[in-house]
Parts: structure tokens; sequence; C-alpha cells
């Protein structure tokens, strides 16, 4: 089953910049080194970004490519967009568009690599969407995508969805569930093999996230996803009580300052034959 819940999941408003400060080191640039690695290897000469967030991979792109490399970064939602856009202006290289991963506008066999870091989870049709990275790739492509283990196996993401659950108790924001969600290997292998790919390496991967603070580690994880959006909903004066909380679980399990927080998921790396 792939179609996805409805669950708010919109990146807007205060959302981006929380998620590029906090939340970026503490779950996303490991495995955006991860991923520019891997390029660094592949040298794909035209590249396509799907879900590309606020560029947590797509700043090491430019540096892990061949000179002169067509780079399309791409993301569902406009905020999230326009924030990349101007905070990555350096990097006049990478052309930036908002586009859904279900519903590419791309050409036939238009690019060498397609890379989706931590983006599959929220897909509304992953084996729709995987079948558009299988038609705008070239013969030999290479669909190169990471998601989430389980929510247990990633403890600042399960801390979280905790306190929502103590503070609404009823009505909790379902947030955490969606991108913890897709971490059965056989269904990834069938749906990505239901595209028409053949899946080169499919792997496990152990690594830390780092927060200078456990506040900033909670502000992330509260503030920088659409948890935030939910929280404010249902009542905004919890917010701060709510980030103190989390704060101090943060720090009780990984200490107060220069927290390094585990974190587990599977990165996948299918070819177009």
């Amino acid at each position: 089953m792939t179609t996805q819940p409805v669950v708010p999941i919109a990146f807007s408003g205060s959302i981006p910049p929380n998620y590029d400060s906090y939340l970026g080191p503490l779950f996303f640039e490991p495995f955006a080194l991860d991923i520019a690695q891997r390029l660094r290897y592949l040298q794909p000469k035209a590249l396509l970004e799907v879900a590309a967030g606020t560029g947590r991979v797509t700043r090491h792109l430019p540096g892990a490519l061949p000179d002169g490399a067509l780079i399309v970064a791409t993301d569902v939602n406009p905020a999230m967009v326009d924030f990349s856009r101007v905070h990555l202006k350096e990097h006049a290289s990478i052309q930036w568009e908002v586009a859904d991963a279900v519903s590419l506008s791309y050409p036939n066999e238009q690019f060498d690599c397609v890379v989706s870091q931590f983006g599959v989870m929220f897909y509304s049709d992953r084996r729709k969407a995987y079948a558009e990275a299988y038609r705008v790739l070239r013969s030999g492509g290479v669909f190169l995508f990471n998601a989430w283990d389980h929510l247990n196996r990633n403890p600042a993401a399960r801390l979280a969805d905790d306190i929502l659950a103590h503070f609404f108790p009823t009505d909790t924001p379902a947030f955490y569930k969606v991108p913890f969600s897709y971490h059965d290997a056989n269904e990834i292998r069938e749906d990505v093999e239901s595209a028409g790919f053949e899946i080169a390496s499919m792997q496990i991967l152990h690594l830390a996230g780092y927060a200078a603070t456990a506040e900033d580690a909670a502000r992330g994880l509260l503030e920088g996803t659409p948890a935030y959006t939910a929280i404010t909903e249902r009542d905004a004066t919890l917010l701060p009580a709510m980030k103190k909380a989390l704060a101090e679980d943060m720090a009780t399990m990984f200490g107060e300052e220069d927290l390094q927080v585990p974190l587990q998921a599977r990165v996948v790396m299918a070819v177009k034959k």
C-alpha cells in the first residue's frame, strides 16, 4: 500500500528556517554527506533532485558532480523552494523549481540520476512517483534515495512523538508517524521494482546527528516540522512547556550541550536497465 494517509505536511511560514537551522544538523546533514559521496562516485552529468527541502543535499551537489553538470532541484512546497533559492544563491548552477514527484513535467530520459533525501515517505503515491523517476532517467540511470528506519530506532524523533502524545492525548498530532512509516525492506523493494528498476543496493546506515544544545534540538523537532502547525492549531499556549519538556528529555538521554544523536535510515540505489 503506497497511497499515504492524509496528514498535514505543509512546510511553510516559520518552519523552513527552523527546519534548516535546527533539524538540518540534527537529522539531515550526516545523510546528505553520504549521498554526496555516492554521487562523487557516480558522476552524473544531469541530476534531478526531488523533495529537496531546504537544500541539505543540494548545497553539496556542485562540488560532487562534474563541472557543468545539469542540476535541477525541486520540492512540492513552494516555501521550501523559495527558502533554498535565497539561501543557496551562491550556487548559480542550480535550477530551482516547484514540482511534485508523482507528476514530473520533464521529458523522458533527460537525467542520469534522480535523488531524493528523506522525501519518498511523503509521496502521495510512491509507486507512481517511482514510475516518474524511471521515466525521466536515461538507460543505466540511477535512482538514489533514503528513508528513515522505524521510529523506535530513531530516539530523538521518538521523544518528540512522545511529547506530542503527552500534551495532546486525544487528537494527537500525527506528523512523526509519516516520515518513520516507510521502513519495511520488502515493501520498499516491491515498490521500487514495480516501476521497472533493478535494486543495486539497499543498506542500513547508522549515523549521528548534532545539536549545540538540547534546547536547539527541541526547537527543531517541534518548530521545524508541520508538527508546529498542528500544535498551534490545537493550543499554541502549550508550545513553551512542550519545548521545555522535550529539551529536558533530550538532555537526559544525550546531554545538555554538543549532543550526538544516533540516527538510523536505509539508503537505496536502483538502476534503470
